[in-house]
């Protein structure tokens, strides 16, 4: 890493599976720190493996591992990313139909969620739509506070390598605050009064939430 001008010492984060604490963690470790007195890492981040429905550790000689090839064909590759996005990878993580099943349930519920958004600023103009903050309906502000207090939240969550739970704040706000609330208080705005609509429930400052999987 120090005769690469690319990578920095010590690396930013050592990544492995739990079988290393002893391994490749601790030989480097041991290694770094006597020849430079510290460790060759800034942080470690280890997870589980995978098992199958049944708790049984997936291997080839056993014949319960499934391709990913598989899944991108039955589920597609967007439901194979959030799987990845909502398992807790501390632990074991567990690999069945059930599972994927209830994952492409929330894909499809997060992803209906933010087409019903996106449909409706069709003519939406920024720079002509947009008010602040202090003059939208009380409503209005306050869905835009609880988008702002989650953007934070998730942002926090990155930094934690907590995916898991970025996975169910947005599935948790899309299902309950949005569509078993705000937006089904105001389809009557939306519905008679678009361009109210837009002045009233887009502000200067709009709330954009960042999802990496």
């Amino acid at each position: 890493m120090e005769k690469r001008d690319e990578l920095q010492y010590p690396a930013d984060l050592y990544l492995e599976g739990s079988d290393q604490h002893r391994g490749w963690f601790l030989s480097s470790l041991k290694t770094a720190i006597a020849m430079h007195g510290n460790a060759p890492y800034k942080e470690v981040l280890t997870h589980g493996f995978f098992v199958d429905a049944e708790g049984k550790k997936m291997s080839k000689s056993l014949g319960n591992t499934v391709a990913p090839e598989k899944i991108f064909q039955q589920y597609g590759a967007d439901i194979l990313r959030l799987w990845v996005a909502a398992t807790d990878y501390r632990g074991e993580m567990t690999v069945s139909d059930e599972i994927f099943k209830r994952v492409a349930d929330a894909y499809r519920r997060i992803r209906n969620t933010a087409r019903f958004m996106l449909a409706n600023l069709n003519g939406f103009e920024p720079k002509t739509h947009s008010v602040d903050q202090n003059e939208m309906l009380a409503l209005d502000y306050w869905i835009v506070r609880q988008c702002q207090l989650l953007q934070n939240e998730l942002i926090d969550h990155y930094h934690e390598y907590n995916f898991l739970n970025i996975y169910q704040k947005i599935h948790n706000f899309c299902v309950i605050e949005l569509g078993g609330f705000y937006l089904d208080v105001i389809k009557d705005r939306q519905y008679t009064t678009q361009l109210i609509v837009w002045r009233a429930v887009l502000p200067k400052q709009r709330c954009i939430t960042y999802w990496k999987c």
